[in-house]
């Protein structure tokens, strides 16, 4: 189950496609004409603030051969240009000019069926999140997060929240593995014994395809346990448990935001295959936080903390994948009850018939 190709499109099938994915943060197209471009599931996708102000995704494709609209990461525009050959869109995936077919007038050119395909998309508390399966047979987005944003997203207020550090990268790992450490304090101890330590936590009661763990604290976890007197106040205005500690959530399959009193970050896994994992890294702080005189200097000891659990639990993942290419059975113990939960859940789409 992690290095079989065909049990891994077999995950494609009943997971990924079906799933609703994270695509970013609101606040990172915060006006019309802000743009981003990712890559998920292999599709090149597009999101865009239109002049309405709705936030839509597109597949980053032209209409006439199929070039990337823009391979810009993020950007500000007034309409989007094909560099190709300059086919032009509204910021609403309009097709407007098409050199080539000079002799069409704009209601000819809408008759062409030519503009910009767009992927279902939706914004929840400032997440956005895109579907990239038949739309169908699509759950819609509020079943899919189902009592996430009640729970999580409303109270923590995410909405707030802008990025400050984006990456991806590639790891020889398969996508459970990171999900799964991402779901169990016992590795915390060993693996990040510096940077983490002792973390108990709880399970969160949640309804949708969500599993999270919430740790109580009045301390921030995203700090080094020596430093944890030295971050920035908590968010004005949470309330219920978000005041009192942090969520640790997987929006399932592999989309793993943590929301805590003073940051939020995220450690979303998409698999390229059986073994190999696309991870996308970011970090974010409240609007207000970024405007602090000492933003700089404080964000750095976050970054310090959140680079290094990250990278540990990169090295972890890869350590681990080495030894499974041998099919060795393991198991769970008590304090892994989670990872059992996501496990069978795994199993049960992976494996239903009908």
């Amino acid at each position: 189950m992690y290095t079989d190709e065909t049990w891994f499109q077999r995950e494609m099938d009943t997971m990924f496609r079906p799933a609703w994915h994270f695509a970013g943060l609101a606040s990172s197209v915060s006006e019309p004409g802000a743009f981003m471009t990712l890559r998920l599931l292999d599709e090149p996708l597009l999101i865009v603030r239109g002049d309405d102000g709705e936030v839509r995704a597109f597949r980053n494709s032209c209409r006439h051969r199929g070039a990337p609209v823009t391979d810009q990461p993020s950007g500000t525009c007034r309409g989007l240009r094909c560099p190709y050959h300059s086919w032009t869109y509204s910021l609403e995936g309009v097709l407007k000019h098409a050199p080539g077919l000079e002799g069409y007038g704009r209601e000819e050119l809408a008759g062409l069926g030519k503009d910009l395909l767009q992927v279902p998309c939706g914004v929840r508390e400032g997440l956005i999140f895109v579907h990239l399966g038949d739309p169908a047979s699509a759950p819609t987005l509020d079943a899919y997060l189902g009592n996430y944003v009640s729970t999580v997203a409303a109270p923590h207020r995410t909405a707030e929240m802008v990025a400050v550090q984006e990456r991806e990268y590639v790891l020889d790992s398969n996508w459970k593995l990171y999900v799964e450490v991402d779901m169990e304090t016992l590795h915390t101890k060993h693996i990040h014994r510096g940077s983490i330590g002792e973390q108990p936590v709880t399970m969160s009661e949640s309804e949708g395809d969500w599993i999270g763990v919430y740790h109580e604290s009045p301390h921030t976890p995203a700090l080094h346990p020596g430093e944890r007197d030295r971050g920035f106040p908590h968010v004005e205005g949470l309330s219920g448990k978000a005041a009192r500690g942090t969520h640790f959530s997987i929006l399932l399959p592999g989309f793993f935001l943590v929301t805590a009193q003073d940051v939020m970050w995220w450690i979303h896994k998409i698999p390229d295959s059986a073994t190999r994992t696309r991870v996308r890294v970011g970090y974010s702080f409240p609007a207000s936080t970024l405007e602090r005189e000492d933003f700089d200097e404080v964000s750095k000891r976050y970054y310090q903390r959140l680079n290094q659990v990250v990278e540990e639990d990169d090295w972890i993942t890869e350590y681990q994948q080495k030894g499974l290419n041998a099919s060795t059975p393991g198991c769970y113990v008590p304090e892994e009850h989670v990872v059992h939960r996501l496990d069978n859940w795994i199993l049960d789409q992976v494996l239903h018939v009908g």
